[in-house]
């Protein structure tokens, strides 16, 4: 086999496997997530014959094949060339939302009944293994932010309505002044839950 061609093999292959990695855990977002719809019509329509072809061209490295005609030259160059174009393909069908950039979902912005704070929960990575939530805070006086991590059951939610105006949570005050109480709504989609909300000690616990 002439060294351009070897080489230009190994360069699509590399090319070619590294677009198969990416799409595989950019689609899983780190196997933490099934495959969508999307996702899984570019696995069979792009990534299973990108594998294909890289199969093809590690044989034909191996067996040291020489092309001896213009027929097989035509056809190794469109097999090199279709392999490339199913690969960008496959890069550019990944959102790295939610996976290698956080995908927030939150609710409007709400005031305190005393007042003192603006709030909203904000839903992390929703739908996938890592996903969280976390509570947003504002101090009406300085203007401090602050946010306080909340173990709300966020695996539970299979489904989230997003309006123009949404209350997945209220936020009320106690008797201690530091000391609030988080209650999820219906809106979320899931049972209630209570969490007694430690704005100083920037901490959240779940109450019975």
């Amino acid at each position: 086999m002439q060294l351009w061609l070897r080489l230009l093999l190994v360069a699509v292959i590399i090319f070619c496997a590294s677009s198969f990695v990416w799409f595989l855990l950019g689609s899983t977002a780190y196997f933490q997530r099934s495959m969508d719809i999307i996702g899984t019509t570019a696995f069979w329509g792009a990534a299973v014959p990108v594998l294909l072809f890289v199969g093809l061209f590690i044989i034909l490295l191996i067996k040291g094949w020489k092309p001896t005609s213009g027929g097989q030259y035509a056809a190794i160059s469109i097999g090199l060339l279709v392999s490339i174009l199913l690969s960008v393909v496959l890069i550019q069908s990944v959102s790295t939302n939610g996976w290698a950039n956080e995908k927030i979902e939150s609710d409007s912005v709400k005031v305190t009944a005393d007042k003192k704070y603006e709030y909203r929960i904000e839903l992390i990575s929703l739908f996938q293994k890592n996903g969280h939530a976390r509570l947003y805070l504002k101090d009406s006086g300085s203007g401090t932010e602050t946010y306080i991590p909340v173990d709300i059951q966020t695996r539970k939610i299979v489904g989230l309505g997003v309006k123009k105006v949404n209350h997945w949570v209220m936020l009320e005050p106690t008797d201690t002044e530091s000391e609030y109480i988080l209650y999820t709504t219906k809106e979320l989609g899931i049972p209630e839950e209570k969490f007694k909300i430690d704005i100083i000690a920037g901490t959240s616990n779940g109450v019975n």
